[in-house]
């Protein structure tokens, strides 16, 4: 496709906003690799190199390319520049003497155009020192070798602060590549620890020293750059060279131009002041900073070029003053001075931490600039030579000026056994797992339950999830989660070309309609799915949402042995339940006629299975089991916090409303009640107190039935004059108002109370009499559940999945019906004193039957999923 062909498309495609709502050039290059990935064959002796985004070329790739292009005359090369960094490019190439118009096997492609797309499908060789953007999936007859750019002195990955969604994309293409170049054992431990390539990558990490240092060894060939900082930057061949490089600060970002040019010229105005007599003094700042800079003309004379490749200026630098760049690691190898100068070190240790005590540097650190340049004029540099070495040993012994050629010789001799070659751990089984919005329901505590339960010595466990941090419900939750999780987020553009997209959304909104169904590409979806988790396989791979197809299909689509979608309700219900007339999850009922893309669907119960199984027959292929684990020890924890709640005024939110009762909106999924083990825990005369504050924990949604036990409290309360009901819990669809109005109607404001969502309810719950729990239908109650640790009195409908968490009625009262007079019934024998619980609930007990349910989801055959 030529440039002319790609605009027309882009300006058309304006008319697809609505369906599409895209037209940014990313966005248009990515549907354009999307839709050219299968049509584009890869093609032998090719190799695409692409540094910094394409705002230089330099780095190890540029060693690599230097060395192809003598080893091997009849590879084709291509290089990514960005349009406004071309003289950079250029400068760099020059300088190395490659003169990419007179050589016709190397060529220049513009970023992120179709030029630049379609030579990324199809070089056999991919080499970054960074990573590719988040469109790019590695094709399995491709070469990914990604070197990286430096040993890192700060956290990095996931050691980071929020570095598990920081760092996505780094892991993504670290996941895809199939060589990881480590210039030693400390890069290697973290790429497998903080990047958690540990458990999951398949590729090799080549423990080899760095392609890019080899030019300390072979300086000979220095004229040109000597030459070029003559002719732009004075340099004095009689004076010695001092070049500052520091990284880059998020400050620095955020602060205009003008004022960071102002700082530099005023630090290289006092060193050229104080030390420009011995030494040339230049800066070479870090490209996120250069990019800020290049065109201010009052820094042009000191900011070197990022076209200029650091090292080799490094290798004619005479003195190294740096923050915590990593290039000092590299500098090391010349045995000449390094010092570190940093006016805010405290910043830097609080917004990112060090995996070093600044004390152990190989060389003294300053905070003010007058304390440095006293140090460098006294010229005794022997102070640090036991940090230095101490360094030089642990970083730098694997460069011997050969690196490049042990990499090419390792790649061209694949499978061979080196103790160079780094292989991630991968015994473990590998579990996928989506957590759906991890907003504030039962769901997602059953999944932080599920997910800190699991035995970290026999999974690898992976997340897939949205980056909602900016809402504070999935934050708070996220937080809750085991730090030993990776992550995959969903970021980026989906792997879908202009037609597949828009027939993703028709057969994802009409999925009921045959012809807008099969409109859905299973080829793209998986694509994407590769996409989002860097082409990696596992065994087992679970949606544990169900609700929604916008990220669950991903689960579905996903490289796995097994994938299963988690059924938490009589799913046929949810599905189509309605209020005021309106389907309240319209996107499940569409997402139902492709849960047939799942091997198995789990429900959280037995008896919610046996639903599910019979209502949903025509849409899922098998059945399983998956209970919901509760974490008693975290809950009795929480329970003996001081808490104290406000009551919500609830005549504010006052509005007219449709007062249907919900037991016609919701029908209830009844049970038998065991009669026997019922009435051996009711007595006919009162052997307790009996309860007075009674308290119930749930979504206010129609299938709670808490309209029903409002009127059901009301009517014990013209009885009992001192019962309390606490209702704790959300609003759901905007039903809440309806109960609200029951209270107001009948004056029972001041002993029927709401409270909301509260992130801790177990203290109000502690100190209650009785939990309640009314609803039409359930498919495993995390908040029932939650009583039954604490060791509370309950009563619950006899809905299937109450009965049998309740193991028929031992652990706690089951009504006989669920409408007013049933639940009057049950709360006037609470109230008598008349009943007692015929059994505990052992957490212990229960927790260990869900993990062996876990445990058979990775067994053959999906038939060992349903014990």
């Amino acid at each position: 496709m030529n440039k002319i062909n790609f605009s027309l498309i882009k300006k058309s495609n304006k008319v697809l906003r609505n369906i599409v709502r895209e037209t940014s050039n990313f966005k248009m290059i990515s549907r354009f690799y999307a839709t050219k990935y299968n049509k584009i064959k890869v093609r032998e002796q090719t190799y695409f190199y692409e540094t910094r985004d394409g705002q230089n070329f330099s780095d190890s790739p540029l060693q690599i390319l230097k060395s192809v292009l003598q080893r091997n005359k009849y590879a084709e090369h291509y290089i990514v520049y960005q349009n406004r960094y071309f003289d950079e490019v250029i400068l760099g190439l020059n300088i190395n003497k490659i003169d990419v118009g007179k050589m016709n096997n190397v060529h220049l492609v513009e970023r992120n155009t179709p030029e630049y797309v379609e030579a990324q499908l199809f070089s056999k060789y991919l080499i970054t020192d960074s990573t590719f953007q988040s469109f790019f999936v590695k094709k399995p007859e491709q070469i990914y070798v990604n070197t990286w750019h430096g040993t890192p002195l700060k956290y990095m990955g996931y050691a980071m602060p929020e570095g598990n969604f920081q760092s996505w994309n780094v892991m993504r293409n670290f996941m895809m590549s199939d060589y990881l170049v480590s210039p030693n054992k400390h890069t290697t431990e973290i790429f497998l620890n903080d990047y958690r390539l540990n458990g999951a990558y398949t590729g090799e990490i080549l423990e080899i020293g760095y392609p890019r240092n080899d030019v300390f060894f072979n300086s000979n060939d220095q004229n040109l750059l000597r030459q070029y900082l003559i002719e732009n930057h004075n340099l004095d061949k009689n004076k010695l060279t001092l070049v500052y490089a520091p990284t880059w600060r998020p400050a620095e970002l955020a602060s205009r131009p003008s004022d960071l040019s102002f700082e530099y010229a005023n630090l290289y105005e006092v060193l050229c002041s104080e030390l420009g007599g011995e030494y040339n003094i230049l800066m070479k700042v870090h490209p996120f900073i250069y990019n800020r800079l290049k065109n201010i003309e009052s820094v042009a004379n000191f900011i070197v070029s990022d076209g200029i490749d650091a090292n080799e200026l490094l290798a004619m630098t005479d003195l190294l003053v740096t923050d915590f760049s990593s290039i000092f690691f590299d500098y090391l190898i010349t045995n000449k001075p390094i010092v570190f100068f940093n006016t805010d070190p405290d910043v830097y240790e609080e917004e990112r931490g060090y995996y070093f005590s600044l004390k152990s540097l190989p060389g003294p650190f300053f905070s003010e600039p007058n304390q440095m340049i006293d140090y460098i004029q006294r010229g005794d540099f022997t102070e640090y030579g036991k940090n230095y070495s101490d360094f030089k040993s642990r970083f730098v012994n694997l460069d011997d000026g050969n690196v490049t050629q042990t990499l090419l010789n390792l790649i061209e001799n694949r499978n061979q056994k080196n103790e160079q070659i780094i292989k991630a751990d991968t015994k473990k089984n590998k579990v996928l797992i989506y957590t759906g919005g991890l907003q504030n329901n039962g769901i997602s505590a059953a999944l932080i339950n599920l997910v800190n339960h699991i035995d970290y010595g026999k999974y690898d466990v992976s997340l897939l999830t949205a980056d909602s941090r900016n809402n504070n419900a999935f934050y708070n939750n996220f937080k809750k989660i085991n730090n030993k999780v990776r992550i995959f987020v969903i970021r980026g553009e989906s792997s879908y070309g202009w037609a597949k997209l828009i027939g993703k959304y028709f057969a994802e909104k009409y999925s009921n309609i045959k012809i807008f169904y099969f409109l859905y590409s299973r080829k793209q979806a998986k694509l994407n799915a590769r996409r989002l988790l860097g082409n990696q396989a596992f065994d087992v791979a679970i949606d544990f949402d169900s609700y929604v197809m916008d990220n669950g299909q991903w689960i579905a689509s996903s490289d796995a042995k097994h994938t299963y979608n988690v059924l938490h309700n009589d799913m046929w219900l949810e599905a189509n339940k309605t209020i005021g007339g309106e389907l309240k999850n319209p996107k499940t009922k569409a997402y139902l006629p492709f849960w047939g893309m799942f091997d198995t669907s789990l429900s959280v119960s037995e008896a919610t299975k046996e639903i599910n199984e019979h209502k949903l027959i025509k849409y899922i292929h098998d059945n399983g089991v998956l209970t919901n684990i509760i974490d008693a020890e975290k809950i009795i924890d929480l329970a003996n916090q001081s808490m104290s709640y406000k009551n919500i005024n609830i005549s504010k939110f006052r509005k007219p409303v449709d007062m249907t009762n919900s037991s016609e909106i919701t029908k209830a999924t009844f049970g038998d009640v065991d009669m026997h083990k019922r009435n051996e825990s009711i007595y006919k005369s009162g052997i307790s107190n009996g309860a007075r504050i009674f308290i119930t924990n749930s979504r206010l949604s129609p299938e709670k039935n808490l309209d029903n036990l409002i009127l059901a409290f009301i009517k014990l309360h013209n009885r009992f004059k001192d019962v309390q009901l606490q209702i704790f819990g959300k609003d759901v669809g905007n039903y809440a108002p309806v109960l609200y109005e029951l209270v107001i109607q009948n004056h029972a404001e001041e002993y029927i109370k709401f409270y909301g969502y509260s992130d801790n309810t177990f203290p109000a719950l502690l100190q209650a009499d009785m939990f309640l729990l009314p609803s039409h239908t359930e498919g495993q109650s995390i908040a029932l559940m939650e009583a039954m640790v604490l060791k509370k009195d309950i009563i619950a409908s006899n809905v299937l999945a109450n009965i049998e968490l309740l193991n028929n009625g031992e652990y706690g009262l089951l009504t006989l019906g669920n409408d007013v007079d049933a639940l009057y019934e049950s709360l006037k024998i609470a109230v008598e004193g008349r009943y007692k619980r015929l059994k505990d609930f052992d957490a212990s007990e229960h927790n260990n039957l869900v993990l062996r349910q876990f445990d058979n989801l990775f067994k053959e055959g999906v038939d060992d999923a349903k014990s």
